[in-house]
């Protein structure tokens, strides 16, 4: 079960990084950003140097390390030392060339090169793997000859830029973030977020998979703790420290986040949406959508906030964005993920309408 999982996070995670920019620091220096509503990865490509996570400790990188920095956090890569120079990201920016941006701290001089990524963090998700990350990840890729090459591939394409840089960076930027997980979740480091927990927990894990397999069942306390196999206290307790939400409540924001991806990149009517996820009332839909998201689902889909939320995974921003976008802090980073995806049109089976009682089985409050 635990396979199951984490093959369907990693195919989730893949489809959501979107490369937008490179680090260049020279010796001596280093690169600061504010927040973001995003998680950043860095492709350490060559050079090294440390991360420092707002006031946290310093973090050591070499050449062929990814990094991963929690969505709303400060952080600065580059020379650790009390005496290196400070550049601000988007104090010091321009358009390299084909969608991406370079950040540079320094003269330019490529001491330190980075490819770098985000990994959007949309509202009211209970699938996010990082969403609650509290402490970055540094992992050192170069002990693997597939690690290196893909490593030496993306240095090829950033020190010679031309036609297709972007998209060929970010496939291997993807690359690099399934090495990544490969290597994290089977062990427990601790890195505070609740799916790296669960899939360390069979037991919880057969539950969330149940869950992300077939969100439109009706999924209760009692449905959930059998499939784990434990009692329905133990249960609840142990998801509650884990996941620090309840079964239902994870079920609720599972839900409503497939939902809204539908409402953002399709054509499906919202009684459709409804019913594919657990909800017999169309009405019962919204005014939940509307508790989680601040807006019905009909005002979301044509809005910004649809954009806001999903538009990483589709669309790119256009090269000339690309520098306004990358630079803007927390509340206004979600731009970055650029205008939302063309919808495509969607057949769904009868099987997706289900019930009243199976819809009002995973209420609000029943965990």
């Amino acid at each position: 079960m635990a396979a199951t999982l984490l093959d369907r996070l990693l195919t989730t995670l893949a489809g959501q990084l979107h490369a937008f920019s490179v680090c260049e620091v020279q010796d001596g220096w280093r690169l600061a950003f504010p927040p973001f509503d995003a998680v950043i990865i860095h492709c350490v490509l060559k050079g090294s140097g440390g991360l420092r996570v707002g006031n946290g400790p310093w973090h050591p990188f070499a050449p062929r390390s990814i990094i991963v920095v929690p969505p709303r956090r400060a952080h600065a890569l580059g020379e650790p030392g009390a005496v290196a120079r400070e550049s601000r990201g988007e104090e010091h920016c321009s358009l390299l060339g084909d969608g991406l941006v370079a950040f540079t701290a320094g003269d330019g001089s490529r001491d330190t090169l980075m490819a770098c990524g985000t990994i959007a963090t949309p509202r009211g998700s209970a699938l996010g793997l990082f969403d609650l990350l509290r402490d970055p990840l540094v992992e050192d890729l170069s002990s693997s000859g597939v690690h290196r090459q893909v490593f030496d591939l993306m240095l090829a394409e950033v020190a010679s830029p031309s036609l297709g840089m972007q998209a060929m960076t970010e496939a291997l930027m993807r690359q690099c973030l399934i090495l990544l997980l490969r290597r994290h979740l089977p062990r427990d480091d601790g890195t505070g977020s609740p799916l790296f927990a669960a899939l360390q927990h069979p037991r919880l894990a057969r539950a969330v998979v149940a869950v992300l397999e077939n969100p439109a069942a009706p999924h209760s306390v009692e449905s959930l703790a059998s499939l784990a196999g434990m009692s329905r206290a133990s249960f609840a307790e142990h998801f509650s420290q884990t996941f620090q939400q309840g079964p239902i409540e994870f079920v609720q924001k599972a839900r409503l986040g497939i939902a809204a991806r539908l409402l953002a990149t399709t054509d499906l009517p919202v009684k459709v949406i409804a019913g594919s996820i657990g909800y017999a009332s169309r009405s019962y839909f919204s005014r939940a959508f509307r508790a989680a998201y601040g807006t019905d689902p009909s005002t979301f889909r044509g809005g910004e906030a649809a954009k806001d939320e999903f538009g990483s995974a589709q669309v790119p921003p256009s090269p000339g964005a690309a520098v306004r976008q990358a630079t803007e802090p927390a509340k206004s980073q979600s731009d970055l993920r650029g205008a939302a995806a063309p919808r495509r049109r969607v057949l769904v089976s009868e099987e997706g309408a289900l019930s009243s009682s199976a819809a009002e089985t995973a209420k609000p409050g029943d965990s």
